[in-house]
């Protein structure tokens, strides 16, 4: 079996690993770069037949988490190529489909499962669910010729999917020949340890019984973990849960019973003018239709706003101030930090301009580096090669043999 990493080796963001055995490919991820000038067809890596669908011999794309980053060129590739996804990834990015380009629609798609072991051509590929900020992420354990193998996606071992990083910990592959290890965290300078999920609902409902107005939730809509810490931190705190219309549709798009249903009283519903001057100019009636009898209206949230949390977003700052309901009010951001100087309008100077409280609270997608350390140990690789890092050279404590593989390169196992 042959490797090529395309790009990953050397940046966070824009996966794409390329696997050949007996003349036959398959990609690992073929996600949109996080920085640079390329974008669109630009950015796709030169691979045969990729672009026109012309090489029989390239046999699919296999993605491992609805991340943009991991799958945000598979749009620019050629519509015949199979792709290979989780079923609830997918049912979450055609939903997105209908609010903007945080979405995407595969033609030519399968769905793989949880520890179902599927065949590409000559790969045997068995995945692995992951506890990751995205929702329905995945490892693979990918064997071809003999060799193996692991490619870890992103992941980490402090989430609500805590469970199955301890299984794959314990139960997940061992002495496989090649791991592809993603490092996002260990370029950070802090030695903190990474708060839980867990941790993060307590600290959310101190900040939200000690605020006399609303709470808004500024958090990604994607971010299906950090939405049920928000929903968990809100009933213990006695409010009611306040989504905008995107999330409602991705919630019910995937239709997990275990999640919050946007139907019930178990949320409210909020419509943004933004939102919806986009469903009149469509008529796309049937997004909001499921919702109207948990739909919350402007004249509520200004009267009711010492018992919301809602779901907020820069671009729903004109909707909250034309509903005057900001009195008393608390942001509390819960993303990377990095994204508060693109927000439009910048989100700190307008909590400032409107005596909104703000506070950040917020734990990472990825895996310490303590928890990068018990998988590496765990799967006791015989080669570990970084991927999705800025700091390939913290992995050499990590192990005594690594690949340092440029983007690029092609190496055999």
């Amino acid at each position: 079996m042959r490797i090529l990493i395309h790009r990953g080796a050397e940046e966070i963001g824009g996966n794409c690993i390329q696997l050949e055995a007996q003349g036959k490919s398959i990609l690992l991820d073929l996600g949109a770069p996080l920085s640079g000038n390329l974008v669109g067809l630009d950015a796709l890596p030169n691979i045969d037949g990729l672009k026109d669908g012309t090489n029989p011999d390239l046999l699919g794309i296999v993605i491992s988490h609805p991340h943009a980053d991991h799958y945000g060129l598979v749009q620019f590739a050629h519509s015949s190529l199979p792709i290979f996804i989780g079923n609830e990834a997918d049912k979450l990015l055609r939903a997105a489909m209908a609010f903007g380009p945080f979405g995407a629609e595969f033609v030519n798609v399968s769905h793989y499962r949880n520890l179902e072991a599927f065949d590409i051509g000559p790969f045997h590929i068995t995945p692995y669910l992951a506890d990751h900020s995205a929702f329905d992420a995945y490892s693979f354990l990918i064997e071809a010729d003999g060799k193996s193998l692991f490619y870890s996606g992103d992941l980490r071992g402090h989430g609500w999917k805590k469970s199955a990083f301890d299984r794959l910990l314990s139960t997940g592959p061992k002495n496989v020949d090649v791991m592809l290890l993603e490092g996002t965290t260990l370029g950070r300078s802090s030695e903190e340890p990474i708060a839980s999920e867990a941790d993060l609902v307590l600290q959310l409902k101190n900040a939200m019984t000690s605020t006399e107005g609303i709470v808004l939730a500024g958090f990604s809509g994607q971010n299906i973990d950090r939405l049920v810490t928000f929903y968990k931190a809100a009933l213990s705190s006695g409010r009611t849960f306040v989504v905008d219309l995107y999330i409602a549709h991705i919630l019910r798009a995937i239709g997990r019973k275990s999640l919050p249903d946007p139907t019930t009283n178990a949320l409210r519903v909020f419509l943004p003018q933004r939102m919806k001057s986009k469903i009149i100019r469509e008529k796309a009636f049937d997004i909001v239709n499921p919702f109207y009898a948990q739909r919350i209206y402007p004249d509520e949230l200004k009267d009711n706003s010492s018992n919301l949390v809602m779901t907020f977003r820069a671009s729903m700052a004109i909707d909250l101030e034309k509903a005057d309901c900001l009195t008393g009010a608390r942001l509390i951001y819960s993303m990377w930090p990095g994204y508060l100087e693109r927000s439009s309008p910048n989100l700190r100077d307008w909590c400032q301009d409107r005596a909104v409280s703000f506070e950040i609270i917020h734990t990472s997608g990825h895996a310490s580096k303590d928890d990068l350390q018990k998988l590496v140990k765990a799967i006791s690789p015989k080669i570990l090669v970084p991927i999705h890092t800025v700091s390939p050279e913290a992995y050499d404590q990590m192990h005594p043999s690594i690949g340092n593989v440029p983007n690029g390169e092609w190496f055999s196992v």
